[in-house]
């Protein structure tokens, strides 16, 4: 089985609030009270980022 190739990502402790208030925000618009991980906000954010700037690009 082959090993991922995917490498960390530091962020600022700005960054990490932003996403913290992401989370905090998704919890509470929740009817069960959960929320996404931070993972899952972080990769959410660069997908995003990723296609802009793909779009601006074409």
């Amino acid at each position: 089985m082959r090993k991922p190739n995917v490498k960390p990502v530091l962020l600022s402790a700005e960054q990490m609030q932003a996403i913290r208030n992401i989370q905090e925000r998704e919890r509470q618009r929740s009817n069960l009270g959960v929320a996404p991980t931070v993972h899952q906000i972080a990769r959410g954010l660069m997908a995003k980022a990723l296609a802009s700037l793909a779009s601006e690009g074409a």
